[in-house]
């Protein structure tokens, strides 16, 4: 059987992360994105029947002479979308059981969607952290910008604790604009502190992405054997049966992924959970068919 170009293995042979990136997103589709706001523009949208308080300009003068009734041209906006990819690069994120590990595969989802949105003239802009603000690479939408967030992307190694609520904290003031929020992490935080900085960028009328990485041995735990488990953050251990243990660590992991998914859900943040061992164009493909599900209908004015 042949080999799926879009496995995480397969790809990762190609050390080329420009490369890695544009395999990708030029395997599923490009030009997908249509901007979801309505305003004054050059593209026509539809009519709608004038009301008090509409723009006299937007009539159509036209329609008027044959109708004798009065309508208004609605116009979809020719609007750049604005993103920022905040990437965990904190400790955990490095794990990896037999394929790659969840950092490398959140830093090619990141190098790809920067290649998605650059491509369509969109503005891209990257922040990596742990516990702190490694790196902030402001939007831009230059195609020439990409190799400005692969180098980044390429030199990052996961490492240190993590701290999502706090430099999600730290950006709220600074992003301004109505924009795309990515966050591609484990969440291996508390949610309570998440969801809270999260509502803060909604408030402000940004839309907010979560993409969950983890590990399939993370989720299925098939360890047999006596087995020395290390925390990746700091200097914790613990030998145990994985046997005598599975049960408990299976319950907690399906109660902390519930909780996760129904907060997403009661605050409308859109929400979604990838194995690290699945196909990379899937993850993709999950983002664009949101994008076509929450974005395609416009607001009226």
């Amino acid at each position: 059987m042949a080999e799926n170009p879009f496995d995480p293995v397969t790809l990762s042979k190609i050390a080329n992360m420009e490369l890695r990136a544009r395999l990708i997103v030029d395997g599923v589709l490009s030009g997908i994105h249509k901007s979801p706001y309505t305003g004054s523009s050059i593209e026509f949208l539809e009519h709608k029947e004038y009301s008090p308080g509409n723009e006299i300009k937007h009539i159509d003068w036209k329609v008027l002479a044959k109708t004798d009734k009065y309508y208004v041209k609605q116009f979809e906006e020719e609007t750049n979308l604005r993103c920022y990819i905040f990437l965990d690069a904190s400790g955990s994120m490095g794990y990896k059981s037999t394929g790659i590990s969840k950092f490398a595969y959140a830093a090619t989802l990141a190098a790809s969607l920067s290649y998605l949105f650059l491509k369509q003239s969109d503005l891209v802009g990257l922040i990596s952290f742990n516990d702190r603000v490694l790196h902030y690479i402001p939007p831009r939408s230059r195609i020439t910008y990409l190799h400005t967030i692969l180098n980044v992307l390429a030199g990052l190694k996961p490492a240190g604790k993590s701290n999502i609520s706090a430099v999600l904290n730290s950006f709220v003031e600074k992003i301004s604009h109505r924009s795309l929020i990515i966050i591609i992490s484990d969440f291996f935080d508390q949610v309570e502190k998440i969801i809270h900085q999260v509502q803060h960028f909604q408030f402000k009328q940004n839309e907010v992405i979560l993409f969950h990485i983890l590990d399939s041995y993370e989720l299925t735990f098939p360890f047999e054997t006596v087995t020395l488990f290390e925390s990746m953050e700091d200097e914790r251990r613990i030998l145990a049966d994985p046997k005598s243990i599975k049960a408990h660590y299976l319950f907690e992991m399906h109660h902390f992924l519930e909780q996760f998914k129904q907060s997403c859900f009661e605050n409308q943040i859109d929400y979604c959970l990838i194995d690290s061992s699945s196909p990379m164009d899937q993850a993709l493909i999950k983002f664009l068919a949101r994008r076509e599900s929450t974005l395609r209908p416009v607001h009226k004015t």
